[in-house]
């Protein structure tokens, strides 16, 4: 088969592309705050780099911040639209937060979402705000995401808990495929690295931290913490795993340190997927014009025998 074939096959069945995830804590999120144009602008641009957000701190109480949020979002980036999805407020005092999904909906669809259940044994100062995701790619056609924004007085506590969180998810929705993200606080004052070797989710088989220990998720120069971090579970996660890091935001958009202290302390962490997407997936757009005459142009010289083109 040659090269038009090859073009033409590659255009019909669909290529590999970057499926980003990503986690991020933008510390103490208002309408005051979003309003802020220092703010909004590096906030949107950190956002439309990913397919999928788990964004924490989000504590404003008159849900105005969220939807500016989302209506910036849209108006920056040809690549949405986006939506999302909220938790509850969560927390056990006056001071709660909600975690919020921010995903593109064209890629991938929320097909259920629950709080975990904690309150018999209360382990959570945040319950995990688990969602199972349906993708139109046969790589991997769901996903389960399980945020968690610990409290660094008990993040030992906490994490060993997460894995019974997992647990629930994998039999609700008899899925080994899961994603354990978030703030965990799993590094430097809050949990020692012999502790951290000793979490649960360090010795039980099959979780791949795919943030390392010796990275740096913070802002501050005088931090260097690996407190943010994604966990995979999964055959098919680790094997279509392309790459994972924390994404220095100030370096990439040339902020200083006190301007990006304005938007957050801790860098956003994210993962890659290499996954084929079906063009005839659920919410997917259609074939571009340009698009559409290139796989009519390629289909005619496949047809045309006096060409020699064929195969």
């Amino acid at each position: 088969m040659r090269c038009p074939a090859v073009l033409l096959l590659l255009l019909l069945v669909g290529v590999a592309q970057a499926f980003r995830i990503c986690a991020f804590n933008a510390q103490r999120l208002t309408l005051g705050k979003v309003a802020r144009e220092e703010v909004l602008d590096p906030l949107v641009r950190i956002l439309a780099r990913c397919d999928i957000t788990v964004l924490q701190e989000l504590v404003d109480s008159t849900g105005s911040a969220i939807s500016l949020l989302i209506r910036e979002l849209n108006r920056f980036d040809n690549s949405g639209p986006y939506t999302f999805l909220s938790s509850p407020f969560l927390g056990r005092s006056t001071y709660v937060e909600k975690y919020v999904y921010i995903y593109r909906p064209h890629k991938m669809q929320i097909q259920e979402s629950y709080v975990y259940d904690d309150q018999d044994d209360d382990l959570f100062t945040r319950e995990p705000f688990v969602a199972k995701f349906t993708l139109p790619s046969k790589d991997l056609p769901s996903l389960v995401l399980v945020p968690l924004h610990t409290s660094p007085k008990t993040v030992e506590l906490e994490l060993n808990a997460l894995y019974d969180v997992f647990l629930d998810a994998s039999r609700r929705w008899q899925s080994e495929d899961i994603i354990l993200l978030g703030d965990f606080n799993a590094d430097c004052g809050s949990l020692a690295k012999k502790r951290l070797g000793e979490l649960t989710l360090r010795t039980k088989a099959g979780f791949y931290w795919a943030i390392p220990d010796g990275e740096d998720t913070t802002v501050r120069a005088s931090t260097h913490c690996a407190y943010d971090r994604i966990v995979l579970h999964g055959e098919r996660c680790r094997r279509l795993l392309h790459a994972a890091s924390p994404f220095n935001f100030p370096r990439s958009f040339r902020l200083t340190e006190e301007q990006a202290l304005n938007v957050s302390d801790h860098y956003p962490v994210e993962v890659e997927l290499s996954l084929k997407l079906s063009r005839a997936g659920h919410g997917a757009r259609p074939l571009s014009l340009a698009a559409l005459l290139l796989s009519q142009l390629l289909l005619l010289l496949l047809l045309s025998p006096q060409l020699g083109l064929g195969a």
